[in-house]
């Protein structure tokens, strides 16, 4: 039987911020994007991740033109012991949410805006082949642990997307974890999204790499993942990797609110009491159980929160009709 409930790709990534002025510089002045809103948090969602002696102010930022693939920045105040999410981490460390995916139509160009931003990345920026693409692709990290994937298409060209500023919408969104089965079970099995692209690659070739593995351990270290996306698509998805060969750390206890770095992605849904009933009924019961809260630009929304395998925290909204 169908579900009582249907799910869309990620509308937007929520970063809790110290400061939202670097990451303003590094969207809007680098990016080319524009504020969205600018305003207070509703207490009830606060009150709802636990923290009612909270408040706090947001920046909803966003691609000119574009309705979804937002960030949305949050500084939270008197909301108790705030920590990094990922802090000094590794590619290859589990826990969270890894990286943000944009893309950009010249790399040498926004590599070096953004390093005048003092952003830094894992390695240079690698071209390399990903499946039937090939790609430029840099892992960058900023402000509060922010890591972005910027991403410029080699061959076959990208097409429409010509209308794409500096740093495109965020697209994609990459969760490195220990138990590929486990996570494609929750994200498969228990949400339905469907599969846009496995790749798996035994080991990585000699050279620089984009995870920036020491070139003389790339033979021992190799790279699985699925993209998965409610309808298959990739805008709005997922990225679920695992990393043979690299044992790190897990930062997967640290990876929720009020901490600092990438908080949340927000997936819409329609039926989510229908959604919240599933959940439990299939062991991932809410760790945000429904609430009503105001998020701009949608109004009230019924919102709910669950944990993903290895740590990410997963948000689900519904606008009131």
């Amino acid at each position: 039987m169908s579900p009582e409930f249907q799910i869309g790709g990620f509308t937007e990534a929520v970063v809790i911020v110290r400061s939202e002025t670097p990451h303003l510089a590094c969207w809007i002045d680098v990016g080319g994007w524009e504020l969205r809103r600018h305003g207070t948090v509703d207490p009830r969602l606060l009150c709802g991740w636990g923290f009612p002696q909270a408040h706090g102010e947001e920046w909803l930022i966003g691609h000119p033109g574009l309705h979804s693939g937002f960030v949305r920045l949050i500084r939270l105040e008197n909301a108790g012991p705030q920590v990094d999410m990922r802090p000094d981490d590794q590619c290859w460390d589990v826990g969270g949410i890894f990286d943000l995916n944009v893309r950009v139509h010249d790399m040498q160009r926004q590599s070096a805006a953004l390093r005048g931003q003092q952003w830094s990345g894992a390695s240079p920026p690698v071209q390399w082949d990903f499946g039937s693409l090939t790609v430029k692709e840099w892992l960058v990290r900023g402000p509060d642990n922010v890591r972005l994937a910027l991403i410029e298409r080699v061959a076959p060209p990208l097409t429409g997307m010509s209308h794409l500023k500096g740093l495109g919408p965020v697209f994609n969104s990459s969760l490195i974890v220990d138990d590929l089965e486990a996570a494609q079970q929750f994200w498969s099995g228990t949400l339905g999204f469907k599969n846009y692209v496995s790749f798996d690659l035994e080991h990585f070739p000699p050279g620089p790499n984009v995870f920036g593995v020491p070139a003389n351990l790339s033979s021992q270290v190799g790279l699985q993942l699925h993209i998965l996306h409610p309808e298959g698509r990739n805008d709005g998805s997922i990225e679920i990797v695992r990393v043979p060969g690299a044992r790190g750390l897990d930062w997967s206890e640290t990876c929720r609110p009020p901490n600092f770095g990438m908080a949340s992605l927000r997936f819409p849904v329609q039926g989510i009491a229908a959604l919240a009933q599933h959940l439990t009924e299939h062991r991932c019961a809410p760790v945000m159980p429904v609430v009503t809260t105001s998020l701009a630009p949608y109004g009230d929304v019924r919102m709910l929160a669950v944990r993903a395998p290895g740590g990410a925290w997963i948000e689900f909204y519904e606008p009131f009709v």
